[in-house]
This record gives structure tokens, C-alpha cells and sequence, in this order.
């Protein structure tokens, strides 16, 4: 009489290599994982020999160290042009001030020199051998009124036929009957030879009609 539990021997043999199988499988597949991490990863010997190498290139950069140049060149030169152009700067100023200060020093108050002058305004032309103070001197003026009366005028720069200045004068007299230059000087209060000095007169002679500047003084 067959065994009625037999298919549950015949079950197990049959899934017994199965079983085995995977096992198997499994350790070969452990096996094959260590060796292929021991295979990657260094040995203790490698690791060793590395960190010595390491310690070594340190040293020689420590005791051989690469100096470093930098070029200075250019801000050695941006600098000096720098302060040779702040130098300029301050000179142009100081010698634009010193300037400044001649001009005031040499400057006179206009009220304050004409303050004392009277009479009417004239143009003169300046006329050969005459210079600035002469011209002065002879309408009766201080050279500084002068300056006063012609602020824009160079007193070393004047030319002759040229250069006009403002003069103060008495008045302009026209020369009538009996005129002489004696007469006319005793009527406006000044010298004879002043009134010919104002008038490039060499002689004492006046022509009826004539106009005779007569200055201040």
C-alpha cells in the first residue's frame, strides 16, 4: 500500500538543490563584494607611503619657499605722477596767490586817490617821448590818480599815437583877442610855463582861435 504522505518526501528532495543553489549563489556573491572593495580600496602599506610623500612636499616647502615678486612699477609710477601733479597743483596756487597779493598791494583805491581831484575828464593821446609819470606830471596829477583814471592801462605799455588816457584838466580855453599865454595862465591860477608844458608849446605864442589846455595845476 502506498505511503500516503510520500508526495511531502518527494516535495522536499525536489527543493533540497533549490536551496542549495541559492546558497551558493549568495556566498559567491559575498566573495565576489570583499574582494572587489579589498581590490579598491588601498592597502595599509599604500596609505603609509602616501602620508610620508605628503609630509615630505611639505618640508621642502617650508624649508625652500618660492619668493614671490610683485611689480611695483606702475603704482611707483602712478604715485610719483600723482605727487609730482598735486606739487604742480600747490605751486600754480601759491604763485596764482602771490599774484593776487602784488596786484592788491600795487592796486590804489580809486576814491581814495581821486578824492581831492576835480575837474573835467580829457582823452590824450600819448605822443612821442612822453611816458606814463611825465604825463602825470604835467596835467598836474599824481602818478597814482593817474593809475586811478586808467585802471585797465599798462603803465610800461603805453604807445605813442596809440594809448589814450583819461586826464583831469580845468577846461579847454579858446584863445581870443589879447590871449597871450601870460594872460591865460593869470586867469585859470596856474604857471605860465605849466600851461606850455600841457600844450608842447617851445615859445611864448598863441594863435586867436587856438584851444589851450589848461591843467589842474
Amino acid at each position: 500500500m502506498k505511503n500516503p504522505f510520500s508526495f511531502i518526501k518527494d516535495s522536499s528532495t525536489a527543493k533540497l538543490p533549490f536551496i542549495t543553489l541559492l546558497i551558493l549563489l549568495a556566498t559567491l556573491a559575498g566573495l565576489l563584494l570583499v574582494g572587489y572593495e579589498h581590490f579598491l580600496s588601498p592597502t595599509s602599506e599604500e596609505l603609509v607611503k602616501a602620508e610620508k610623500l605628503k609630509m615630505e612636499e611639505d618640508e621642502t616647502l617650508l624649508d625652500d619657499p618660492t619668493p614671490i615678486i610683485i611689480d611695483s612699477t606702475d603704482d611707483s609710477e602712478t604715485t610719483v605722477a600723482s605727487s609730482d601733479q598735486g606739487d604742480s597743483a600747490v605751486s600754480a596756487q601759491q604763485d596764482l596767490e602771490a599774484q593776487k597779493k602784488e596786484a592788491e598791494a600795487e592796486k590804489v583805491p580809486e576814491a581814495e586817490s581821486l578824492k581831492n581831484v576835480g575837474g573835467k575828464s580829457h582823452a590824450y593821446t600819448v605822443e612821442k617821448g612822453e611816458t606814463f609819470f611825465g604825463i602825470a606830471n604835467r596835467f598836474g596829477l599824481k602818478p597814482d590818480q593817474l593809475k586811478a583814471l586808467n585802471p585797465g592801462v599798462d603803465p610800461n605799455g603805453i604807445k605813442v599815437g596809440i594809448t589814450k588816457l583819461n586826464v583831469k584838466i580845468q577846461t579847454i580855453h579858446t584863445v581870443g583877442p589879447g590871449d597871450v599865454l601870460r594872460v591865460v595862465a593869470e586867469k585859470y591860477g596856474v604857471s605860465k610855463k605849466s600851461l606850455m608844458e600841457v600844450n608842447h608849446k617851445d615859445q611864448d605864442l598863441t594863435l586867436r582861435g587856438e584851444q589851450l589846455i589848461i591843467p589842474l595845476h
